[in-house]
């Protein structure tokens, strides 16, 4: 078949879950179709502004269109934000969320106008941005939606609402997902798939000089992932402290891009990016893996810890990880001010937690498993 994926970022470069996820599927459908993708020239989700040349490229087997984007997204985004999600406006406003939410693409929309019908199935990723929300509606007879949605403010606004309602079929990252739509806009009655996602085998690592320098500190806590407030790294750092200070031991490793401040103190190590080796190093010398983030479409981290035998802890907060770890039976779920019991409840059964997290990996995430949901998602989809 001749498959089209749609995603505002695509590339190597991209660090992103849903566009990571987009760039899996297309190379796994590019094995026996052919893929192509329609993206924009950014990298910088915040900012929109351009960086891949516009134009067409190869990435190994798939075609990729990228279309310049029209404008920065303002630097009154966020106060334009709030005021929509959070404050009285007008149906005006919400129609214009979409155009100020970006990327704002024209090209890429006229492209889908003039050409989305040669396509035999298109496959649209992520439902906020405007190249989904607003090009998906220009060929829902071939559209299906992977959403990624969380419960969030943005998945109110009128203009998601007639979106939910036009796909052929949806693909799901997880269970919670789906159940999250189809409470919300009650389309049961269109077909889905939840896909989940396929795993690679950890690169060769070597956990041993982790372990040596943070074995004799006490257990070894790692967080891996954006470092900011908007993933509750702030919950998780205040929850240590209160760890620490009621008589807790050990360390809290962050490895991941810092956008915001770290405390000064010997028990907290800021590593910043590191590479795959060095991640899975890290897991798998890890006491526990910790993901504090209320907002998440698939726990990627946790996969790639069970992998590895590594326990998770995950906020409660959050259905979709602490479905994941349920499912698994890979590690516990904690409310604030529940660090501290979780936290000894997983040490204290880690063998055990990361034995079973690694047996669901090897049942649910290998690739011939994740590409028969993909093949039956593009079924439901071309028909």
């Amino acid at each position: 078949m001749r498959i089209l994926v749609v995603v505002q970022r695509y590339g190597a470069e991209v660090v992103g879950g849903s566009e990571s996820h987009a760039r899996v599927v297309a190379h796994r459908l590019a094995m026996v179709n052919e893929v192509e993708v329609a993206t924009t020239n950014a990298l910088d989700y915040w900012s929109w502004a351009p960086y891949f040349a516009a134009g067409e490229s190869m990435d190994g087997p798939v075609r990729v269109r990228r279309f310049a984007v029209t404008g920065l997204r303002s630097t009154t985004f966020k106060e334009s934000e709030r005021h929509i999600l959070f404050e009285p406006h007008t149906l005006a406003d919400e129609q214009g969320w979409l155009a100020m939410q970006g990327p704002h693409t024209p090209d890429l929309l006229e492209f889908l106008r003039r050409e989305g019908k040669s396509y035999d199935a298109i496959l649209f990723y992520t439902y906020i941005y405007e190249p989904t929300a607003a090009g998906l509606p220009l060929v829902p007879e071939r559209a299906g939606l992977v959403s990624t949605a969380h419960d969030e403010e943005p998945l109110r606004l009128v203009p998601y609402r007639a979106l939910f309602q036009l796909p052929r079929a949806f693909g799901f990252l997880t269970p919670e997902e789906r159940d999250l739509v189809h409470a919300r806009f009650r389309n049961e009655h269109i077909p889905s798939e939840v896909l989940g996602i396929g795993l690679d085998a950890p690169p060769w690592h070597d956990p041993e000089p982790f372990r040596d320098h943070y074995a004799p500190r006490g257990p070894l806590v790692v967080y891996l992932g954006q470092v900011s407030e908007g993933k509750a790294v702030d919950e998780l750092l205040a929850d240590w402290i209160a760890y620490r200070e009621s008589g807790g031991a050990g360390s809290l490793v962050l490895a991941g891009t810092a956008r915001m401040p770290i405390p000064e103190r010997d028990d907290i190590v800021a590593l910043g990016r590191v590479s795959d080796e060095e991640k899975y190093a890290l897991l798998e010398a890890a006491d526990a893996l910790v993901l504090p983030s209320h907002l998440e479409s698939l726990g990627i981290v946790l996969l790639e810890a069970w992998q590895v035998g590594t326990p998770c802890l995950v906020s409660a907060k959050n259905k979709v990880t602490s479905g994941q770890v349920i499912r698994a039976s890979g590690g516990a779920a904690y409310d604030r001010g529940g660090f501290a019991t979780a936290l000894a409840e997983v040490l204290a059964r880690r063998d055990e937690l990361g034995a079973s997290g690694r047996a669901y990996v090897e049942r649910e995430c290998t690739w011939p498993a994740f590409d028969g949901r993909l093949e039956q998602l593009v079924d439901l989809v071309a028909n």
